[in-house]
């Protein structure tokens, strides 16, 4: 038997003091009716707390929020990216072709048919949604190349904005002197 020092309880107090495990003991002047709330919460408690059912949902239900931000990012920002190298490129291989062209106007022309058809090579963009731009001084071309992305809906994705929907990019190429 379990001492206590409790000297003026019944035998069966002590008993069941003696029985009752030490974390379940109630000592104090606590009404027996709080006593028994305590207990139950207790009880409730650690079954709450040792259940592992249900944990795999709700780790879902946090994590997958985040990680459609993350793929919605992805995407969208491949996408610009995607656009921009194609924009540039168009830039590049026209400011290249125009190096064959003699005159101005040759120049210009060259510059014009190499930037589309690189343009027209690339999925999603069309022609209506580009501005180029061929300046000449005689010295120095200088292609100019503008993508208005406003209608692609690769760059307008929930959640991400791009970072911007006009993408501008430029090439230029010194002229050797004749």
């Amino acid at each position: 038997m379990i001492p206590t020092t409790f000297a003026s309880v019944s035998g069966t107090r002590v008993a069941a003091i003696a029985r009752t495990p030490p974390h379940r003991r109630v000592v104090g002047s606590a009404a027996p009716g709080q006593a028994l709330r305590k207990l139950r919460i207790g009880r409730w408690w650690r079954h709450l707390v040792r259940d592992r059912r249900g944990t795999a949902v709700i780790e879902l239900a946090l994590a997958l929020p985040i990680l459609t931000i993350f793929l919605f990012g992805i995407v969208s920002g491949g996408s610009w990216l995607a656009m921009a190298h194609v924009v540039q490129e168009s830039a590049n291989e026209g400011a290249r072709a125009a190096l064959a062209g003699i005159t101005t106007s040759e120049r210009a022309s060259l510059a014009t048919q190499a930037a589309l058809q690189t343009l027209s090579r690339s999925y999603g963009i069309r022609s209506e949604e580009i501005t180029l731009k061929v300046d000449d001084d005689g010295r120095q071309l200088t292609v100019k190349v503008a993508y208005d992305g406003s209608a692609n809906p690769l760059l307008k994705l929930p959640i991400v904005p791009a970072a911007t929907t006009t993408i501008r990019r430029q090439a230029s190429v010194v002229l050797a002197g004749f």
